[in-house]
């Protein structure tokens, strides 16, 4: 363990994160409170305005009111109509509606003074002028005429008119004063409210980037530690930051690296250990192998010598013995070629762990081809038919894959159902990272249950006298296509059929062009050459 340097204990990184921008949600309150203030005064002025545009309809209206009842009273003298009248009367009753809305809506006492000014004015016309010459004017148009000309009544009239102009200049000045006013108020509210959101934004920017710079400066040095622990240099120095989360995370990268510098040195220990064990197991592997390989080979010499003589003893001596004699020289004889494919086998499954995993890339078409060709004999006796598909190039040793093709096409003819004729199907497909190749047939197929043990050496699920093979087939099929890093797969149904599929990596090449997988395959006539075959397909026996 290291001595590390002492953590400062400052704040959390949500006081880190929040404290600046107190200052910045302060201002954006006092903005907000300005916002609102302006908006109630603004409201109040508008409401103002509103108010002295009222007032000044009702002004306007009522000196349209005192015209009428004037024009009215005029025409009713000259003309001596009634109908006149009815302006006077419908403008004398609104004059006093108005006035009375007017009181209601006055804003000042000297407002209500004059409006109570032209309420006598006009109730004195009224009494000396118009009501009298009402009364005159059926008697006497010409004593009407001199009421109407009277100076008292014109007066009384022109000083109504000043009255109710200067409260329209009043009113006037009101509404201009709150327009004004409410104008004033809106543009200081926009500029308070610029001003105070520029300045939060500027705060919130100078804070935002202070914090980010310390928060970015301090996860790099952190992150540029982690790649140093992680280089091997467990003694890596770490930038103090003023933030107990990242100091946290500081602590527990300095526990990490000790942590891994001392499961560092353990597995260098474990390696050391498991590298002998695996030298060890190698030698003993090649050494087994190469057992194997001479034993199988040396036996095949008195074997061949005990078959050969038993042969010779058949040939000679058939029918001279009795029966009995004649049945041991054919058990004798069947255990002699059961044990050479045994031994022949053992051979195959040898050399093919101990050959060479140099690549090349070859096409599948042919060496298909060849393996169907050399099944020929066994296609004619069963009535088989093999239906191959377009098949690509593929890297991988031929020779060895050579077995895989043979051992499976070959265990699809074997282990048909005796109902119908076996139907093989040899196909490709074109997977992200691999070469699928796909091997169906109709056979007896397999349960489930066998499909890890059937991979096994010496694994069989018929007995001797029902199938040939000494059950070494399919393990030489797995080993191969895992020694080219491939997997191999099974997909069966009793009584149906089964399909092994295995794939081919594109050892990071694009694949070649090739068709998709097959869906209606044609037969493919055998007529294609090959070279001589290292084993005779005579001797593979496969297990299924």
């Amino acid at each position: 363990m290291r001595l590390r340097p002492v953590l400062l204990s400052t704040q959390s990184l949500t006081q880190f994160l929040l404290l600046p921008l107190l200052g910045p949600l302060l201002l954006l309150l006092a903005v907000t409170g300005a916002v609102i203030w302006g908006i109630d005064r603004n409201a109040l002025q508008v409401q103002q305005l509103n108010a002295a545009q009222v007032r000044l309809n009702l002004i306007n209206l009522l000196a349209r009111d005192i015209i009428d009842m004037e024009t009215g009273i005029r025409g009713y003298v000259i003309m001596g109509d009634t109908q006149y009248l009815e302006p006077y009367r419908r403008g004398s009753a609104s004059v006093k509606i108005r006035l009375k809305q007017l009181q209601t809506l006055s804003v000042s006492n000297q407002q209500r003074l004059n409006l109570s000014r032209v309420s006598t004015l006009v109730e004195r016309w009224t009494t000396r002028v118009a009501e009298p010459e009402i009364l005159v004017r059926p008697s006497s148009a010409a004593q009407a005429a001199a009421l109407i000309g009277k100076a008292d009544g014109k007066e009384l009239i022109d000083t109504v008119r000043d009255v109710l102009a200067m409260l329209e200049r009043n009113e006037m000045l009101r509404r201009e004063a709150a327009a004004s006013s409410s104008l004033m108020t809106l543009r200081l509210t926009r500029s308070v409210t610029i001003t105070g959101l520029l300045s939060a934004l500027l705060l919130v920017f100078f804070a935002a980037q202070r914090s980010a710079r310390t928060l970015t400066r301090g996860l790099k040095t952190l992150n540029t530690g982690a790649e140093r622990i992680a280089q091997g240099h467990y003694g890596e120095m770490l930038l103090d930051v003023p933030v107990r989360e990242v100091q946290a995370l500081r602590g527990q990268f300095y526990r990490m690296a000790d942590a891994v510098e001392q499961r560092e040195e353990g597995l260098k220990a474990a390696q050391s250990v498991l590298e002998r064990t695996n030298r060890d197991l190698e030698r003993s592997n090649r050494e087994l192998e190469q057992f194997a390989y001479v034993a199988s080979h040396d036996l095949q010499e008195p074997l061949r010598t005990i078959g050969s003589y038993t042969e010779l003893l058949a040939k000679r001596y058939s029918g001279q013995l009795d029966q009995r004699a004649d049945q041991y020289i054919a058990f004798t004889l069947s255990a002699t070629h059961r044990l050479k494919g045994l031994i022949q086998d053992l051979l195959l499954y040898s050399r093919v762990r101990q050959h060479a995993k140099a690549t090349e890339l070859f096409e599948v078409q042919p060496l298909v081809a060849s393996i169907v060709k050399d099944f020929q004999h066994l296609i004619e006796r069963t009535d088989a038919s093999i239906e191959v598909g377009t098949l690509p190039q593929a890297w991988g040793n031929p020779e060895l894959l050579r077995h895989v093709f043979q051992n499976l096409i070959g265990n699809a003819l074997k282990f048909h159902d005796p109902a119908r004729p076996p139907r093989v199907q040899v196909y490709a497909e074109a997977l992200p990272d691999a070469w699928k190749f796909s091997v169906a047939d109709n056979g007896i197929g397999i349960d489930p249950a066998y499909f890890e043990r059937i991979f096994g050496v010496f694994q069989r699920l018929h007995g001797i006298g029902v199938f040939e093979g000494s059950g070494i087939g399919l393990a030489v099929v797995k080993n191969v296509v895992e020694r080219h890093g491939g997997q191999l797969s099974i997909d069966s149904t009793l009584e149906r059929g089964s399909t092994f599929s295995f794939t081919l990596p594109y050892q990071h090449r694009a694949p070649a062009a090739v068709s998709p997988p097959l869906t209606e395959p044609k037969p493919l006539t055998p007529t294609l050459s090959t070279s001589p075959l290292p084993f005779s397909p005579k001797d593979i026996h496969e297990n299924h």
